[in-house]
């Protein structure tokens, strides 16, 4: 387990070649997710999957949110969510939904481990990867509005999937300070 921790990549829109993961695929990192430490079995988060059909959808809800709320958008940034479905498999927006019966760091750190479980399980493809995504017009209105998100839940990103050449494994992290008591 040490060596899948070690080669998880987070892998980006540049690197996506516009193939279609199959929905088992998708189902079993959603499996995967629900399996996260969660006191009191909370399940403090839920997803909503935009699949290949939806994603000209997604696109546009994202880039009309886009321009409604920069008066001046960034072409290069608009150019980037147009190529959104030919580059994404799936788009899978992340929602936190805080219980009340925990304290709400809990609630995060369950939801990190969820997205966590999902980089992992994803290592076991070599034909897929994908990023945790924390732009693209998160907690918006129009967005909030578009998913369905209460007042009370928290838009927390997207995971976006895609289909991928190279798998990267490789990367460096520094030592850590641990003191032995």
């Amino acid at each position: 387990m040490l060596k899948q921790i070690q080669e998880r990549r987070s892998h980006f829109l540049k690197e996506f070649n516009g193939e279609k993961a199959p929905d088992e695929l998708i189902n079993t990192l959603l499996t995967a997710a629900i399996w996260a430490p969660s006191h009191k079995l909370t399940l403090p988060f839920r997803f909503v999957v935009y699949g290949p059909d939806k994603l000209p959808l997604f696109a546009q809800q994202i880039e009309s949110s886009f321009r409604n709320r920069n008066a001046d958008p960034n072409t290069d940034k608009i150019a980037k969510m147009q190529s959104f479905p030919q580059r994404l498999s799936h788009a899978i927006a992340i929602i936190l939904k805080p219980s009340q019966k925990v304290p709400l760091w809990e609630e995060y750190a369950s939801l990190g481990a969820a997205i966590q479980n999902i980089y992992l399980t994803l290592c076991e493809s070599d034909s897929f990867g994908g990023y945790w995504t924390t732009g693209n017009e998160i907690d918006s209105p129009m967005m909030r509005n578009a998913l369905k998100i209460s007042p009370e839940e928290i838009h927390c990103g997207y995971f976006f999937l895609g289909g991928i050449n190279t798998k990267r494994t490789q990367a460096q992290r520094p030592d850590i300070e641990v003191i032995w008591i």
